[in-house]
């Protein structure tokens, strides 16, 4: 089953919603309005591009997002209206709070059938609340993703889409100017790894503030910054399984050692925030007693299953 929308709807013209619609209209000849003429041989569909927005001329925000959409030729309403009906494929890009929201609101409006492209940032959990929504208004749910910065990339950011029968949806992105990758067929797993990515990335950005700051005090700024490059040795996804299976065996040696960081930052005026987390998580494992007698470096998924047994506990 291949996919060929006419129309398409934009929910949310921020950031993501407007640098999608660029991306279109630049490439794929999406209009506001249906075009008087093919854009190719045998090529007679509208490619019409609607966009909804609740901010929609309500604030400085609300009138520039306004103005940026009616300069691309994209019709753009400020509520949810029955020409939503029309579009065959919706791409939902509000901010993740406003998810189930947007969902519930496009709901009633959809055309049975319609594919419904999830790109806010949500839980695997609200992710599963945003497809009950849709798909018991007969519309076809399609987890998205994004996995990188629209600002800078644009429609290119890169997407992992996941539910049932993807693999349409991925085509139709690629040749439309996206950057998307399937996953698989568990809706909200997609949702679920830009999640879990975040845990890590989110901290080396916390933890980055913290020693970058104290460098930058201390005036060894440059210094700092060259003594990373060990970590280049490695593909980083091999980097970051070899700090997990090393934890296991050296955490008694690295807790010790935050202790120390933690006076140092203490030390140049910077409160260790993160200094001292990463410090009680390290004590946590030490607790635990789990080091191995020989000292052997486990295997990482050894080094999970000791860890989630033994020392990574739920609430």
């Amino acid at each position: 089953m291949s996919l060929s929308p006419r129309v398409i709807a934009l929910l949310g013209f921020g950031e993501a919603g407007s640098a999608i619609a660029r991306g279109l209209c630049a490439d794929g000849g999406w209009r506001g309005a249906a075009r008087s003429t093919p854009a190719g041989p045998g090529d007679n569909a509208p490619r019409r591009l609607i966009a909804i927005d609740t901010a929609l001329d309500q604030d400085a925000r609300g009138t520039a997002l306004g103005r940026q959409a009616r300069a691309l030729d994209v019709a753009i309403e400020g509520r949810y209206t029955a020409a939503l009906s029309e579009a065959d494929l919706v791409i939902c890009a509000v901010q993740g709070e406003h998810a189930l929201e947007a969902a519930e609101a496009a709901a009633p409006l959809l055309k049975k059938g319609a594919h419904y492209l999830d790109l806010c940032t949500v839980t695997g959990a609200m992710s599963d609340e945003d497809r009950a929504a849709i798909e018991g208004a007969a519309g076809r749910y399609v987890d998205i993703a994004v996995m990188g910065g629209f600002f800078k990339s644009g429609i290119k950011a890169p997407m992992l889409v996941a539910g049932p029968d993807v693999e349409p949806v991925v085509a139709w992105m690629n040749a439309n100017g996206f950057e998307a990758k399937a996953l698989g067929p568990k809706p909200g797993s997609a949702s679920s790894v830009k999640m879990l990515r975040s845990v890590l990335m989110k901290g080396i950005e916390s933890l980055a503030v913290e020693s970058l700051v104290t460098a930058q005090r201390q005036g060894i700024l440059d210094e700092v910054l060259a003594c990373f490059s060990d970590a280049d040795q490695l593909p980083f996804r091999d980097f970051i399984a070899t700090l997990v299976q090393t934890h296991v065996v050296h955490a008694h040696r690295r807790w010790e050692e935050m202790g120390l960081v933690a006076k140092t930052l203490r030390e140049t005026g910077v409160d260790p925030l993160m200094t001292e987390t990463t410090e009680k998580s390290l004590l946590r494992t030490v607790d635990a007693g789990i080091a191995p007698a020989d000292g052997k470096v486990p295997s990482l998924a050894e080094a999970l299953k000791i860890l989630s047994e033994k020392v990574v506990r739920g609430r």
